[in-house]
């Protein structure tokens, strides 16, 4: 006779479905002012061109998968050193079994913060309401313009766009901490470009200029682009510091 499924098993089968494809054990610069693990999710709508994570968009079934059983027992093992778990990808939201996966984090009394395209509103707003996320970091790819941004996140479905919008205008409602967050791709964006996005978040408590990354692009011409030079990037951060709480510069 066939045994029942156990609880473990569905978790790990309901975990399976979210794909999830990657685990670091420490992160200093996830989550500000936290010590977090990292776990990877496969897949993402969207096709920006510049996203150094290849495998993850486009094949995710390339990649060892990881089990719930492994995360959670990483984070029991390392409750005295961790504040929490960062869920990041791909892109995580479009998983339905978001939430159920971060149920059995919260019940161990971790913190967790999601790294979003912003691209299903609802899926925030759920994981908001419900109170199953502290910290949320939305990535704005471009000035919010339709036009700009389906050329720079490589998509083409307008309602994802708008969705997109409505996600930044619930954040900007406080109910969770947040942060926007930009990476600076040359050919793609210039300084005119960052300084409109940050007048289009002007106010907002934390915004991130990134430095970008050539390596393992979606679109292998990318891998080829060289990086704003630091200097560049700080004189457009000069420009722009005063318009947030919080502004920073990552990834030089």
């Amino acid at each position: 006779m066939k045994k029942p499924h156990s609880k473990k098993s569905l978790s790990e089968n309901r975990c399976n479905r979210m794909k999830l494809r990657g685990l670091l054990p420490l992160s200093l610069i996830e989550y500000p002012g936290k010590m977090v693990a990292v776990v990877w999710t496969g897949g993402c709508n969207f096709r920006c061109p510049f996203c150094y994570n290849r495998d993850l968009v486009l094949n995710p079934t390339s990649i060892d998968p990881v089990s719930e059983g492994e995360v959670l027992g990483l984070l029991k093992r390392r409750e005295k050193w961790l504040d929490g778990l960062a869920i990041t990808g791909g892109e995580p939201t479009i998983h339905e079994d978001l939430p159920e996966f971060i149920k059995r984090v919260k019940d161990l009394d971790f913190l967790v913060s999601i790294e979003t395209n912003g691209s299903n509103l609802e899926m925030l707003k759920k994981l908001i309401e419900d109170e199953l996320v502290d910290y949320i970091a939305l990535d704005v790819k471009a000035p919010l313009d339709w036009d700009r941004y389906k050329t720079v996140a490589g998509m083409d479905d307008k309602n994802k766009f708008e969705e997109v919008l409505k996600s930044v205008k619930l954040l900007k409602e406080g109910k969770v901490d947040y942060e926007f967050r930009t990476t600076f791709v040359p050919n793609l964006l210039d300084g005119e470009d960052i300084i409109t996005i940050a007048e289009q978040l002007k106010g907002v408590k934390r915004y991130a200029l990134q430095q970008f990354t050539p390596r393992n692009t979606i679109n292998e011409k990318f891998e080829k682009l060289e990086p704003i030079a630091q200097e560049e990037l700080e004189k457009i951060g000069e420009k722009i510091e005063d318009m947030f709480q919080d502004f920073r510069i990552r990834g030089i």
